[in-house]
Order: structure tokens, then C-alpha cells, then sequence
């Protein structure tokens, strides 16, 4: 008798694992690729740039700016009045101590001012135990007095600080404590 030969069908089996694995490849792929890409957002419009036309010497040119087509509100940076436009000079004693062998005042005005004086007044019961003057040295806003190093020999107790500011034809009074 012949032998009939048996096919084997394992082949099959293998070609349908091997298209099992290529599909569920491909839709990991799409999957990692929809999830970690960003979404596309359609590009705001750059501004163009702005070109000024250049002026022959000894004459000026008007140049108007491109609108955005929404105007800004004007923002107030400050609340309050403007220090500067105030009818007198006003601050603080920033630092009042002993430092060593000297008594250290500071003083911050609130006002800008280029130039003027500071009078130190150091009182004690209604009278005056030490006085000086400096000069008024400018900051970026304010003003500050050029400070006072007072010796503290022959001081004791507590004190108080009346410092008269005068500049630009207005005047102003700082008053603090100090204790000695």
C-alpha cells in the first residue's frame, strides 16, 4: 500500500500569528503617534516689522504706527498722589543705631530732588543736645540725606530726631526716636 503523504498545516497557523503581530504593531504605532505629538495649532501672525524712513538733515518725518485694531487701556503704574508734586518735603528715618562708637541716621525723602539740605536736630527733653547738616544727594525716584555719624560720647537715654529738609523752595520735618 501507498503511503499517502500527510501536508502539514502548521505553516498556516504561522502566517496568520506573523499578520496578527504586523496589525497590532501598526496600531501601536498610530496609538504612541496620536498621544505623545502635539496638536497642531494654526500660527499667530507675525507683526511686520516697523521701517522708518530715514530724513535728510534738518528735517523730521511723521511716522504712524500700524494699529493692532484693539487699544490698550492705559494701565496706572501708581496709587496714590505723585510725592513730587506734594506742597512739602516728606520721608522716613530709615536706620537709627548705634554702630560702634557712633550713632548712625538715615534718612530717605520721598521726593525726587537733585540738590538741597538736610538740619539734624537730636533732642532731648525740648532741647536741642546736637545739631548738623548735610547735603540732599539724588536716587533714581527719591532723595536721601548724606547721613549722620554722631559720636556717642556723652549720650545716653532717649532721643528724638527732627530732621528739617529744604530744597527747591520747599521745606518738610522728619521726626523719629532713637535710644542710646
Amino acid at each position: 500500500m501507498a503511503r499517502r503523504r500527510k501536508r502539514s498545516k502548521k505553516w498556516i497557523s504561522w502566517l496568520i500569528l506573523l499578520v496578527l503581530l504586523i496589525a497590532a504593531i501598526v496600531v501601536c504605532v498610530f496609538v504612541y503617534n496620536s498621544y505623545f505629538t502635539e496638536e497642531v495649532r494654526p500660527e499667530e501672525p507675525t507683526p511686520a516689522p516697523i521701517v522708518e524712513p530715514i530724513a535728510p538733515a534738518g528735517e523730521e518725518i511723521e511716522v504712524e504706527l500700524p494699529s493692532s485694531g484693539t487699544e490698550k487701556e492705559k494701565i496706572v503704574q501708581y496709587d496714590g498722589e505723585d510725592p513730587n508734586q506734594a506742597g512739602e518735603l516728606t520721608g522716613v528715618v530709615t536706620y537709627a543705631g548705634v554702630a560702634g562708637d557712633k550713632l548712625m541716621i538715615r534718612i530717605n525723602i520721598d521726593q525726587y530732588l537733585a540738590s538741597g539740605s538736610c538740619e539734624l536736630n537730636l533732642m532731648r527733653n525740648g532741647a536741642v543736645v546736637y545739631s548738623a547738616s548735610a547735603r540732599i544727594i539724588d536716587s533714581a525716584t527719591t532723595a536721601t540725606c548724606e547721613g549722620f555719624d554722631i559720636p556717642v560720647s556723652g549720650l545716653g537715654g532717649n532721643y528724638q530726631i527732627l530732621i528739617n529738609v529744604a530744597a527747591d523752595g520747599k521745606t518738610g520735618v522728619i521726626k523719629s526716636e532713637v535710644n542710646v
